[in-house]
């Protein structure tokens, strides 16, 4: 899959024969909430660049350092609807039950559809159904 971003934060490749894009986090955590917000606005950049209609996103956050200190949440509340918007269809993989519950609470927080959890194969099965409501 050809990549439209790589920096010490992301990787993010885009398969255009199945439509889906894939942002992966990597483990080296910011330095500050002021750098994580920086690197996820270029990667919503990259994102633009690939053009987001029709296209499905995975975000696989499983060697992502959590955090939930008040300035990262509230960075994480102004990128997230930049992060996701315009795609057709969002999920988050996550790698502890931890994860899963913080992104749970976004998207009570933020109202964006998305389907998280742990198993990659269901997450891209979800992804790619063409589908209009699933299966």
């Amino acid at each position: 899959m050809p990549e439209i971003l790589r920096n010490i934060h992301f990787v993010i490749t885009v398969n255009p024969a199945v439509q889906l894009v894939r942002v992966t986090r990597s483990a080296v955590p910011s330095e500050s909430a002021m750098q994580f917000e920086a690197k996820w606005m270029e990667a919503c950049r990259a994102l633009d660049r690939a053009g987001r209609s029709g296209l499905s996103l995975l975000l696989d956050l499983r060697a992502a350092v959590g955090r939930n200190d008040p300035e990262y949440e509230l960075a994480m509340q102004r990128v997230r609807p930049a992060v996701m918007r315009g795609f057709r269809r969002v999920a988050v993989l996550v790698q502890t039950p931890a994860g899963a519950l913080q992104i749970h609470r976004h998207l009570r927080e933020d109202g964006i559809e998305r389907l998280i959890g742990s198993d990659e194969d269901r997450l891209l099965d979800y992804l790619l159904d063409a589908g209009p409501h699933g299966r």
